[in-house]
């Protein structure tokens, strides 16, 4: 009782996180790059077109017919006029937080998303694991700021057995077999890099993809940027094995508690885009690549650069 409890209050602090996150990226995005002189040029005439328009059009009312109502207003409160032109100006101006393509000649549709990663509309999602597929979160062995965290606070807090039943039940289904191991926790089975598990919880689909070893405390071992090349491919294999081909949701595996060194968050971008795009097979309606909130405020990717490889890459696959 006590761990479904504190599991929940994780959740809730989780929840917290996420909203405040949304506060501080929308007010990010808005005042981004405003102290260059072209960018403080642009909200200007930006704020000083908005201003002149709604005046103009007060005039011409009353120059039609004869309605000086807003055009007096405008001259009474020409400070609020100011005030709204000028907010006006910088929600016309805020930087993009999302930047979407469509492949050409197919019905893909790639965008990458500033965002917490069940926020997103899907009805697929790419959980990054380890290779034992342990959920056990005690002493943070699965930290609760993970992917795998979240979504286990998420849906199942109360009943983590049933987690493990399902993904011991998907892998079982597929014939995996795993080599016996063994950690703090116990006897344990494990996987290849790039195995896959499905568990379909409220009508939603989510893969469990195995990206790294750990060590019998659960920290990551024997961290290449070959896992993130092994474990997208082999995401794709197990959609088209038993999976759907619909809206799919994925972090950027390999950039967080995995810690690959080389796994940066740009080639994690391109490698994502580059393997779903340059697919000879249908594997999704669109694809989400999520970047993590704390990653965008901590400026840690170029958001205009990585929507241009998009652009680039779904016009020219």
């Amino acid at each position: 009782m006590t761990i479904n409890i504190s599991k929940k209050h994780l959740d809730m602090n989780r929840k917290i996180v996420v909203f405040y996150d949304k506060i501080k990226i929308w007010i990010k995005c808005l005042m981004a790059e405003k102290n260059t002189i072209a960018a403080v040029f642009k909200l200007g005439y930006t704020a000083i077109g908005y201003i002149s328009s709604v005046f103009a059009f007060s005039v011409l009312l009353k120059d039609l017919i004869g309605f000086t109502t807003a055009e007096n207003l405008c001259k009474r409160y020409w400070m609020i006029l100011i005030l709204i032109g000028t907010i006006t100006s910088f929600v016309k101006n805020h930087e993009q937080v999302s930047y979407k393509s469509k492949v050409k000649d197919d019905d893909l549709q790639v965008e990458v998303e500033v965002n917490d990663l069940f926020s997103i509309k899907a009805s697929s999602y790419v959980i990054p694991t380890n290779t034992y597929f342990r959920t056990i979160m005690e002493a943070e062995y699965v930290s609760p700021n993970s992917v795998q965290g979240a979504f286990q606070l998420k849906y199942f807090a109360k009943n983590m057995n049933e987690l493990d039943k399902l993904i011991a039940t998907s892998l079982e289904q597929q014939g995996v077999i795993g080599k016996a191991s063994s950690d703090i926790h116990g006897p344990v089975k494990q996987y290849p890099v790039g195995t896959v598990a499905k568990v379909d919880v409220r009508g939603k689909h989510f893969y469990f993809v195995a990206i790294n070893d750990v060590n019998k405390y659960g920290k990551p071992i024997n961290q290449t940027f070959h896992n993130v090349d092994i474990a997208l491919k082999g995401l794709l294999n197990a959609i088209l094995l038993f999976g759907h081909c619909d809206d799919i949701a994925t972090p950027l595996m390999g950039t967080g508690k995995a810690a690959i060194r080389e796994a940066t968050l740009e080639n994690v971008v391109k490698e994502t885009v580059n393997i779903f795009v340059d697919s000879k097979d249908k594997i999704a309606r669109k694809l989400t690549i999520c970047i993590s909130p704390k990653d965008y405020l901590e400026d840690k990717i170029d958001l205009k650069r990585i929507g241009k490889y998009i652009d680039y890459k779904c016009e020219f696959k």
